[in-house]
């Protein structure tokens, strides 16, 4: 009987014979692939495949916060690691990164390859109406060409005034690999929509565990932002006091190889293989990152205390960085031995 080959590129040979015809035979063997799925998954710098973890097990990895962070009490909310990390990037960094938890890079992309469609939705509810929504659907167009979309919302109100928090992260990714298994594309878009608000503190610690009224820490002032009512609507995002980062990346990458042809036979199937001794690589990257902290409701008594020398009035408060980048590289890889993708040497221009 065929077996379906569920590799990138390889040819589905045989699927006519299976499932052509109106004839049907109660003695045939039951094929064990017909209902089920072959998933996995590449990444841009990693050369080997990774399979799809859908357990239930490690539930908890899905929460954004991990154990080794704190933050200001909400989920949204500002945070730093309290485990020193080496900065792993190369090239310009603009310091901002207090909302890293909660955004996507170039290392949350995976480039797919499945025999049918998969889909996976994500939704967790917790206290003052804490929401977490994700939804991701990938599918092969053709046996070498998948993409994949993924979406994430963060929201939460937050326990005290003008805490509330609202962040979207939104990836579309496609590869395709030509039927010789020499040219390859890798694309993908990425967007991070952060927003959270800022409310400077409690004004006053003094009576707040006696007055009643305060028993819904909601109702406590607080320095900046102003009075506030208590929304849990997720779709209600405008904030008046706090910090909105936006940050959008494209990414496309083509290579072609040269090297040695190579097939694996079977019973019923060829499988085609292809092991590279030289590969061209042209790569194009756009960046664009917006971080705007603003205070359309200054209050003036907080900023003449925690930040003296400032105006005596003043309307609103705005501070602004954004910056645009992009970089067009060509590159040229040997690979030593055929057989190991892991070891190379690249020569490129930028």
């Amino acid at each position: 009987m065929p077996v379906n080959m569920g590799g990138l590129g390889n040819s589905r040979q045989g699927m006519g014979a299976m499932m052509g015809g109106e004839n049907s035979d109660s003695l045939k063997r039951r094929d064990k692939n017909e209902d089920s799925i072959t998933i996995f998954y590449r990444q841009l710098e990693r050369s080997g495949t990774f399979k799809l973890d859908s357990s239930v097990a490690d539930f908890a990895k899905r929460f954004p916060i991990k154990p080794t962070t704190v933050h200001l009490g909400n989920l949204g909310s500002a945070s730093r690691s309290l485990l020193f990390s080496a900065p792993g990037q190369i090239g310009f960094d603009a310091g901002l990164h207090a909302y890293d938890l909660y955004r996507w890079t170039e290392g949350d992309v995976r480039f797919f390859q499945t025999t049918r469609p998969y889909s996976e939705i994500n939704y967790q509810l917790g206290s003052r109406v804490e929401q977490l929504i994700s939804l991701l659907h990938t599918q092969n167009i053709k046996p070498n060409w998948n993409f994949m979309f993924q979406y994430r919302l963060v929201n939460s109100p937050g326990i005290f005034q003008n805490q509330r928090s609202n962040h979207n992260n939104y990836l579309f990714s496609s590869r395709y690999q030509s039927s010789n298994l020499r040219y390859h594309v890798w694309m993908y878009i990425l967007g991070n929509r952060l927003q959270s608000e800022e409310n400077g503190g409690i004004i006053d610690t003094t009576n707040i565990l006696d007055d009643p009224i305060y028993s819904d820490r909601f109702n406590i002032p607080v320095w900046m932002g102003g009075a506030s009512t208590f929304t849990a609507n997720f779709f209600s995002n405008k904030i008046n006091t706090g910090n909105r980062y936006r940050q959008t990346q494209f990414f496309w990458r083509q290579q072609y190889d040269l090297g040695k042809k190579d097939s694996l036979v079977t019973d019923s199937t060829v499988v085609p293989l292809f092991f590279p001794r030289l590969r061209l690589e042209h790569q194009l990257r756009y960046d664009r990152s917006d971080f705007n902290f603003f205070d359309k409701n200054p209050q003036i008594e907080y900023y003449q205390r925690f930040y003296p020398g400032r105006p005596s009035s003043f309307d609103s408060v705005e501070l602004r960085d954004n910056w645009k980048m992009l970089s067009n590289s060509f590159s040229l890889y040997q690979f030593p031995d055929a057989k190991n993708l892991q070891q190379y040497i690249k020569m490129g221009i930028e």
